[in-house]
């Protein structure tokens, strides 16, 4: 795909100083003083010096080339609608769609569509329309998977369109950036913003899922992105796609606040193209927490990059080969770890069961360990009855972390009806918590008295064993199957010894309101 105008940076540079220069001289007398004077006396006016046919021209290149990217994007763009025929809004009276819509971008010429997992989530067919108004049934490709929110659409059609992929690694703040998408159903909308920041984390509630989604090294981006607007291209001035628009952080209306997130295309292309090889998407499960490490982080360490590790949950592979807290991970396997996203991205590269060496930064030494990795779980099932507080395929992201917190507890531990087929577990049983002994510090957090004993939960993985069971952050094991849990080294001894599908009780206490609650849970371990 050709630039859409010669030197375009050259262009638009000059019709922002024109701009500026005439809004200037607009605001100025002959003499170069202000027209406008703020001082307590008078206002004095001038009349204001017209713009020159040359700046007029330049302004109208400057138009033109903002819509020849319009009409060499939008044959890519297409409009993805799952068939759910229309459903009444009982709290509004108004009617829906009740199926999920949004965006994609043709990523193939020879029929694959790039879209977010999030859009076609639970759907194995999908109507995709052209921006000529053509329409083919496509075979939905997803990831079910909580860290990469990209899917695979296969229509059977030849010689489509395909968008040209920029690299991302390339992209800077401050950069022109145009959306294209379908924000609330209304297809080959275009928006134009700048790349407002780049690295960005996020965590996104999808009910259709019931579980929630996490997203890393985001670009975030001013230009307008809204609901339906998810799947679709963000490009630069060239007409090259840059992200998949993805999250947002939405007002109460559910509208853009001008803060919204994309999948950086060098993410979405290698999931892509994964799923175009595999059919699927496996990702090998780690047990850790890893976050890109600060530019004062890489100061202070002498590194280059690397991801540093929040949590290291005490059942999971990475704790059990000796991989701690703190460590910063800089190499697993024969792949350099750079950021949080090369971490993730080797789990798609290595299959549960490998034996891996993963290289660590501790104490300013270099420190080897050889992991058993796990198998990554699926998301959860897709429910009949899941809320509809997502509308055309767009997750919400909540502005604070307590209205995320309400979300996730409400949706993330749902009934399961008897035809609910657990995810496959390999290796030993975990619950899926990081606890840790009590200490001063963790009883003032978490109101817990000094006769208190036992470990407290820090972390429940979602997804796990114990959320499902009813364990939260704060809550204090204090047995299972009648064994004293004293420590962390007592909680991992105790679940040593369990198989699949052996039973178990643990009994915990909880401080809610200055008041103790004792719980006590008999989990079947699948």
């Amino acid at each position: 795909m050709k630039s859409v105008f010669t030197k375009p940076a050259v262009w638009i540079a000059a019709g922002i100083a024109v701009g500026a220069l005439s809004i200037a001289a607009a605001l100025r007398t002959d003499s170069g003083r202000p027209a406008l004077n703020f001082s307590s006396g008078p206002v004095v006016t001038m009349p204001a010096r017209e713009l020159t046919k040359e700046n007029i021209s330049l302004l109208r290149e400057l138009d033109e080339s903002f819509a020849s990217i319009a009409d060499t994007v939008n044959p890519s763009v297409v409009h993805i609608r799952a068939d759910g025929g229309i459903s009444r809004d009982e709290s509004s009276g108004r009617f829906m769609r009740a199926a999920p819509e949004g965006s994609g971008v043709i990523y193939r010429a020879d029929g694959y569509i790039l879209t977010n997992d999030h859009v076609v989530s639970g759907q194995k067919e999908v109507t995709v329309t052209l921006t000529n108004g053509k329409q083919y049934k496509g075979k939905v490709i997803g990831s079910n998977d909580r860290q990469a929110d990209i899917a695979v659409i296969k229509v059977d059609a030849t010689n489509l369109p395909a968008a040209k992929f920029a690299n991302s690694s390339a992209v800077r703040v401050g950069q022109f950036a145009i959306a294209v998408g379908s924000p609330f159903g209304l297809e080959h909308s275009v928006t134009v913003g700048h790349v407002s920041a780049l690295g960005r984390n996020s965590v996104a509630g999808d009910p259709t899922m019931r579980d929630q989604r996490g997203y890393s090294d985001l670009i975030q981006t001013d230009a307008p992105i809204n609901q339906g607007n998810s799947g679709g291209p963000l490009v630069n001035i060239e007409g090259e796609v840059i992200g998949i628009n993805s999250t947002i952080v939405a007002n109460f209306g559910g509208g853009s606040t001008g803060i919204g997130f994309a999948i950086p295309s060098n993410q979405a292309a290698l999931i892509a193209d994964i799923l175009i090889e595999k059919g699927k998407l496996d990702r090998a499960y780690l047990g850790v927490f890893p976050q890109s490490l600060k530019p004062y982080q890489k100061e202070e360490l002498k590194l280059n990059g690397g991801a540093i590790l929040e949590e290291v949950p005490n059942e999971g592979p990475a704790y059990e080969a000796g991989i701690r807290k703190g460590d910063v991970v800089v190499r697993i396997g024969d792949l350099t770890v750079n950021a949080e996203q090369d971490l993730r991205n080797a789990m798609l590269k290595y299959s549960a069961g490998n034996k891996v060496p993963i290289e660590v930064v501790r104490d300013g030494q270099r420190k080897t360990f050889q992991v058993s990795l796990g198998k990554s779980q699926p998301l959860g099932q897709p429910e009949a009855q899941a809320p509809q507080t997502q509308r055309n395929g767009q997750p919400f992201q909540f502005g604070t972390p307590d209205e995320m917190r309400k979300f996730l507890e409400r949706f993330n531990t749902p009934e399961r009806g008897d035809d609910f087929v657990p995810p496959l577990r390999e290796g030993r049983p975990r619950l899926g918590v990081t606890a840790e002994n009590l200490s001063d510090s963790l009883r003032k957090q978490f109101n817990i008295p000094a006769d208190a004993k036992g470990v407290v939960v820090k972390v429940v993985e979602s997804g796990s064993i114990a959320e499902a069971n009813g364990l939260k952050v704060g809550d204090v094991i204090e047995s299972i199957d009648g064994t004293k849990i004293g420590s962390v080294d007592d909680l991992r001894k105790a679940m040593g010894e369990k198989k699949w599908g052996d039973g178990l009780t643990v009994k915990a206490l909880a401080f809610e309101d200055g008041a103790k609650v004792s719980k006590t849970f008999s989990i079947e371990m699948k």
